[in-house]
């Protein structure tokens, strides 16, 4: 079964088709929330209301799009709004991964000052090119349904995306 045929029995009152969408998104939508919120338990809370949100405006749901954008949609204005009802934004730095393969302790502190340089990096850049970059690599999205969820072209998502990561590079070998 589509999504859009469980969205329909949703609509039609049979409240237990969302089940489905939820085991079907349910690890897309945690792993969005984990990835801003830093912390298991805030990104499960996070992700309960944004399925409860998404649940509650089923109606809005526009089928031309994927589900699974709309939720991320849903799930990234959650966890923006619950991290600035919070006032803490966690720094961004944690979504990238740096490598420590760090033996001694001169090198953990050069791999953490990297990471932490790598997140300032990450903060400077315009939204337009921080946005993809962190939809693609933190939230882990596909091209195609970042394309949809900014609304703008596939080669402008991946042109921004290159063109962050090719900033981040040469601003690192710098440093």
């Amino acid at each position: 079964m589509q999504d859009y045929d469980v969205i329909r029995l949703c609509l039609e009152g049979k409240t237990e088709a969302f089940e489905e969408l939820v085991e079907r998104y349910q690890r897309l939508v945690y792993s969005i929330a984990l990835s801003y919120m830093k912390d298991p338990q805030l990104a499960e809370d996070a992700a309960q209301e944004a399925f409860i949100k998404a649940y509650t405006h089923i109606r809005s749901y526009n089928p031309e799009f994927k589900f699974s954008t709309w939720i991320t949609r849903i799930t990234y204005n959650t966890c923006i709004d619950s991290l600035r009802k919070k006032r803490e934004m966690n720094p961004i730095e944690e979504a990238f991964e740096v490598a420590d393969n760090a033996q001694t302790p001169e090198e953990a502190l050069v791999s953490k000052d990297r990471r932490q340089k790598l997140g300032e990096l990450i903060n400077a850049l315009e939204p337009k090119y921080k946005q993809p970059l962190m939809l693609y690599h933190a939230s882990g999205l596909k091209y195609e349904e970042i394309s949809e969820y900014l609304k703008v072209p596939m080669s402008i998502v991946k042109n921004r995306i290159f063109r962050a990561r090719k900033m981040l590079k040469e601003a690192l070998e710098s440093y």
